[in-house]
């Protein structure tokens, strides 16, 4: 199987080459307001981008992996199924996405 999405979240890896994925939306995939900012936020950070599916054990390896959301805005996973992730840790990517992601809501609300 692949890993797309959740009910109301984007999945992402950053996969051993440094490269950010997530499927793209092709199939009828949630876009996620989110996830076109983690997309801006990503060009401007310079980060290489790949829209395609990855499978579990994609991510059981990956450097980081994290979920978007409206309600979670970018949030790190840690472990799946028990497994742990970059240590079980929160990866430097993911934090900085996260930072820049919310510093830009605060700026940006009325």
């Amino acid at each position: 199987g692949l890993v797309t999405e959740g009910g109301s979240t984007n999945a992402w890896i950053i996969d051993q080459q440094g490269v950010l994925r997530t499927r793209g939306d092709e199939a009828n995939i949630l876009r996620g307001v989110t996830r076109g900012r983690v997309f801006d936020i990503a060009a401007e950070l310079q980060l290489p981008v790949e829209q395609r599916p990855f499978t579990p054990e994609e991510v059981r390896s990956a450097r980081e992996a994290f979920f978007t959301a409206a309600s979670a805005f970018v949030t790190p996973v840690i472990a799946i199924d028990g497994i742990e992730i970059a240590g079980g840790r929160p990866g430097p990517v993911a934090l900085r996405l996260r930072d820049l992601y919310l510093e830009r809501a605060r700026s940006e609300s009325v």
